[in-house]
């Protein structure tokens, strides 16, 4: 879709399938092959999906359009609106520069201009994000060494949620604490900002970076050992003391330490960890400038895939300066939503985890049990999503079960393949399929 989209700017109207897949192939935004691939070497032999699959999901969805014959394919108003904000959000410049939302080019800030936003707009909310009643933010995409800002109308600062997080409309509803009816938030809680204690912010002392952020948005900032995280919310109750952690969490990494741990694969269990730790809205912050470091591509390409595809908020600063200026932004839109929707779904929202529930949920995500490490070999197998894998492993702890299921149909190859996406929403036919060839491989 996004090759479509950056031939058409080019002047190109549609393109033919060949020509499509090439093109798509050479930008090297997918981290499979698009195309047929006949290599007796390829690393995904046995499996039979490739990019191309896509394709028909995309015209389903009125993304693209197929034409003639032979097949020449068109995006639709819909996807290119689409594109545009997949560029938008991910920092994979089109062919004019960066894009906003809204196809016009991003307007570069530069630190002074950072400086200036009073952050008078709320950050938080969308229809799409499940937030009723909230306004339009702003969130921001890799541009040429500076933080850029792209309006995203449809969204707000938090984007497209989890999609194990959406569903039905009780669902779409964060957490809250316990309230009593007609209660107001700011009249039964404060909400504390809490940095990890072993977080660093270059050469400011931890006691620097708590002032800067107490006297620009007067919020109350401490400091914790974190379970999990390097920054979370807690309502904390005027009068009983009692301690709820809100519905968002920050993982946050510079470009050279989001770098590192892709390449380690340390990303992939850190980002487990969030999923499980059971607070809905994940954000991850990425700080500095990606253009600066050897892999900036693959750091992009992650970000995108985390965003779009498995639910992630992926905020940018420009450095530590920006991110203490991030966290009170996010800190004012978070008080904000509360005390507009503190009332709201009262009888089907979920209840805030206390911060003690909070840690000693997370402590047990320390012990690595056998279904986390089948959780992470499922994510290796095409068109798993993490959120694929957590669905089996929930299911099927061990391979050892899902084999025995398996076994229990008697031979049915259809039965087999389809067991999985019948089983859970979360799994498509084609992880299903390729779930089972990796358990079942023949010869």
């Amino acid at each position: 879709m996004i090759t479509l989209y950056r031939e058409m700017e080019r002047g190109k109207e549609f393109m033919m399938r060949q020509e499509l897949i090439d093109v798509a192939e050479a930008s090297g935004l997918s981290e499979h092959a698009i195309g047929p691939n006949n290599s007796r070497n390829s690393r995904n032999e046995g499996y039979s999906y490739t990019g191309w699959n896509s394709m028909k999901t995309l015209t389903n969805k009125d993304l693209v359009e197929k034409k003639s014959n032979p097949a020449k394919y068109y995006l639709t108003e819909k996807g290119k609106e689409t594109a545009r904000d997949c560029l938008a959000r991910s920092g994979l410049d089109g062919p004019a520069g960066p894009l906003t939302a809204a196809g016009h080019p991003a307007v570069e800030l530069s630190d002074s201009d950072s400086d200036e936003y009073d952050g008078s707009s709320p950050l938080i909310g969308s229809e799409r994000s499940g937030l009723p009643n909230s306004k339009a933010g702003s969130s921001s995409s890799f541009g040429n060494g500076h933080a850029i800002n792209s309006p995203l109308s449809s969204r707000g600062m938090f984007g497209q949620q989890s999609f194990s997080a959406m569903g039905s409309a009780e669902k779409c509803l964060l957490a809250v604490p316990p309230h009593q009816s007609n209660e107001s938030f700011l009249k039964a809680y404060e909400v504390v900002l809490i940095l990890y204690d072993r977080d660093t912010f270059g050469p400011r002392s931890r006691r620097k970076v708590i002032d800067n952020i107490r006297s620009q948005f007067n919020i109350p900032v401490e400091i914790k050992h974190l379970p999990v995280g390097d920054a979370l919310w807690i309502a904390r109750h005027k009068e009983l003391d009692t301690e709820y952690v809100l519905d968002f969490i920050v993982e946050r990494k510079n470009v050279d330490d989001l770098l590192g741990s892709i390449k380690d694969n340390r990303y992939k269990d850190q980002k487990l960890r969030l999923k499980k730790c059971g607070l809905r809205k994940l954000i991850y912050l990425v700080e500095g400038d990606v253009n600066t470091v050897d892999g900036s591509e693959s750091v992009k390409t992650i970000c995108f895939t985390i965003e779009v595809l498995e639910g992630f908020d992926v905020q940018r600063t420009t450095g530590y300066a920006d991110t203490e200026k991030k966290y009170g932004h996010l800190t004012g839109s978070i008080i904000d939503y509360y005390s507009r929707n503190f009332s709201v779904g009262v009888d089907t929202s979920r209840l805030c985890l206390t911060y003690d529930e909070f840690v000693k949920r997370c402590s047990d995500l320390e012990k690595v049990t056998m279904s986390d490490i089948f959780a992470l070999q499922l994510m290796q197998v095409p068109q798993v999503t993490d959120e694929a894998a957590l669905a089996v492993t929930s299911l099927y702890p061990t391979l050892l079960s899902l084999a025995k299921a398996y076994t229990m149909l008697d031979g049915d190859r259809r039965a087999q393949e389809e067991m999985l996406k019948n089983k859970s929403d979360m799994v498509n036919a084609g992880a299903s399929k390729n779930i089972f060839k990796l358990i079942w491989a023949e010869g």
